[in-house]
């Protein structure tokens, strides 16, 4: 049977010659005594489960921070390493155009140089025709002479 403080409180006993009847009251104090020692045994084994349930809650609690501060730091580490990317493919564009800046320069000035050796090219080729053009006239007044000379002779 199982006590509750109600009945603790409202058990009477019958009153004999000198009191209480010592046999009831032993009995009524060995119930109490095993419900209590049943409840106090039970109290035991959740205190100690208790106990073990607050330190499982703490071990997952500090697993839940160690979690979250890897978590943060992923996240930090991601963001660096996006920002280290974006960085580097700025410098790798700002090089990419310098290099372009440089080949169109040098391409330019190649072009340049080759106007420059054309336009040379050209004149050499004007004064070589003049200079043909007045050797041949030269030796055709030459001849011209001497046909005419040979005429006179």
């Amino acid at each position: 049977m199982e006590m509750t403080p109600l009945d603790i409180r409202n058990k009477t006993f019958r009153k004999g010659v000198r009191g209480y009847q010592c046999e009831e009251v032993e009995k009524f104090l060995e119930n109490v005594s095993q419900e209590f020692e049943t409840i106090y045994a039970e109290n035991f084994e959740l205190r100690e489960k208790t106990k073990g349930l607050e330190t499982e809650i703490s071990h997952y609690r500090q697993l839940e921070n160690t979690l979250q501060q890897t978590l943060v730091l992923a996240q930090q580490t991601a963001e660096e390493v996006k920002q280290a990317a974006r960085h580097e493919a700025e410098l790798l564009l700002r090089e990419a155009e310098h290099e372009k800046q440089n080949k169109v320069s040098e391409a330019q000035k190649r072009w340049d140089e080759i106007q420059e050796d054309i336009q040379g090219l050209m004149r050499n080729r004007d004064i070589l025709r003049t200079q043909l053009k007045s050797f041949l006239l030269a030796h055709l007044d030459l001849a011209n002479l001497q046909g005419q000379n040979e005429v006179i002779a």
